[in-house]
């Protein structure tokens, strides 16, 4: 068994979660800031070892929100270098019962849900790649 060091990739859910048609999407908080610019995300964290994907979504939802997840589906995988890091991240489409609140205010200022006609242009790299994925039905748009 080879061991992971620093120099290999990490694996992460991307989150998009969707309500009458509707996209969420958390402002990021400056620590963020992705080319000096202030940038909206998904929900999304580290998969952990002999974790199940369903597992880290409904985790991280719950994290995130206090919320459960009531559906969900593996929409896509996409590669993403932001930040000086490199993540596989497994882009998922869920849907979650309640209305998400700000449980981690050091990564997120606010949520808001976006007409898909109507996505902000300034996405975190991840996030916009899900989005590509999305709405082109595609299942990679970034190696």
């Amino acid at each position: 068994m080879t061991k992971m060091n620093s120099n290999s990739p990490k694996i992460n859910v991307d989150i998009l979660i969707i309500k009458d048609n509707k996209i969420l999407l958390g402002l990021l908080t400056e620590k963020w800031n992705y080319e000096g610019k202030i940038v909206y995300g998904v929900p999304g964290r580290d998969i952990k070892f002999r974790e199940k994907i369903g597992e880290t979504v409904k985790r991280n939802i719950k994290e995130e929100f206090n919320c459960n997840v009531t559906d969900y589906r593996i929409m896509c995988v996409n590669a993403n270098y932001a930040l000086g890091n490199h993540y596989i991240g497994v882009g998922v489409i869920a849907e979650i019962d309640g209305e998400p609140r700000n449980l981690i205010p050091e990564d997120w200022e606010k949520w808001e849900w976006f007409d898909k006609d109507n996505i902000p242009p300034n996405l975190f790299p991840a996030t916009k790649n899900l989005i590509d994925c999305y709405l082109q039905n595609k299942v990679n748009v970034a190696e």
